[in-house]
This record gives structure tokens, C-alpha cells and sequence, in this order.
């Protein structure tokens, strides 16, 4: 059953991009500015309260934000805001557009770089730590599928074959 599953699991781990995340809280996006590249996810995690992610118009200006896409989000209080593949480069601006919190100061920009290859990604990359494939801190370094988390906020998937 173990090699099944690792068949199915495996195409998926070697072919996906980065996935990052940003915390989204009392009038906050952290981090508030986010470097990618073309095909990354992004997760909108809720730290707590009610937001969305609004990336079509200003919630300061009633301005259009100019994006490359536009794209909104509906306000939650659930763990999970959103998730979106950004699959056009360019500097993307958003905020929260629940009344207040953008002018509160809950603004982000996201930069995505047309760099799609792994080779071209830089690794000075600082190093927080190590799960498990099914989220547990890694405690054991048998493990052949390892998820390594770094400061910036992006998650490389690792298999190790000996």
C-alpha cells in the first residue's frame, strides 16, 4: 500500500512549485511584501478575525490596483483565506477590504519573478525547520519525504533516496 501511495504522491512532489505563506491578523499581512516566482502558491492563513484578500481595487483610493490579474477574495473568519497560483509575473498590490483594516495598515505587495526553472532560484535561503510529509515536526531523519520551512516563508519538498 506504502509503495501505491508513494507512486501517486511522488509525480507531485517532484514537479511542484513553491508554495509561501502570509499570516493574515489584526491589521496585518505578514510578511507584508513577498518575493515569487511564476507557478508559486500562495496561502492566506487567518491568524484570527475577519478578512479577505482583495487584489482588484484599492480599498483606500477606490482606484484600480493595475494589477497583471485581479482577483478577490470573500471575507472569512476560517483558518484559510485564500489560496491563489500567480502564473503572471509582475508586482502585485492587495489589502484586507473589510472596512478599516486597510487603512488600519493591512496593505501587501506581491513581487513574482518570471523565473520558472528550480535552477534559477537562489538558495540563500534562511532555514527554520524540518516536517514530516503529514505536518509533524521532524523528529526522526529516517524519513524519506521531508518538507523544509524557511524564514521567507516558502516550503521545498525533499525525497531522500539512499
Amino acid at each position: 500500500m506504502k509503495k501505491i501511495f508513494l507512486l501517486f504522491l511522488l509525480p507531485t512532489l517532484l514537479f511542484s512549485q513553491t508554495s509561501h505563506t502570509v499570516n493574515a491578523g489584526m491589521l496585518y499581512f505578514y510578511p507584508s511584501e513577498l518575493t515569487i516566482n511564476i507557478g508559486d502558491t500562495v496561502f492566506w492563513i487567518n491568524d484570527g478575525g475577519n478578512h479577505n484578500v482583495n487584489f482588484d481595487i484599492s480599498s483606500l483610493t477606490s482606484m484600480s490596483f493595475n494589477n497583471p490579474e485581479s482577483f478577490v477574495s470573500n471575507p472569512t473568519t476560517s483558518a484559510n483565506i485564500y489560496s491563489h497560483i500567480f502564473t503572471i509575473a509582475g508586482t502585485y498590490s492587495y489589502d484586507c477590504s473589510v472596512y478599516g483594516h486597510a487603512s488600519g495598515g493591512m496593505t501587501g505587495t506581491i513581487i513574482v519573478n518570471n523565473i520558472t526553472s528550480v535552477d534559477e532560484i537562489s538558495t540563500n535561503k534562511k532555514f527554520i525547520e524540518v516536517y514530516e510529509i503529514l505536518g509533524g515536526i521532524m523528529n526522526n531523519s529516517n524519513s524519506k519525504i521531508k518538507v523544509y520551512k524557511y524564514l521567507d516563508g516558502t516550503v521545498e519538498k525533499r525525497i531522500v533516496i539512499k
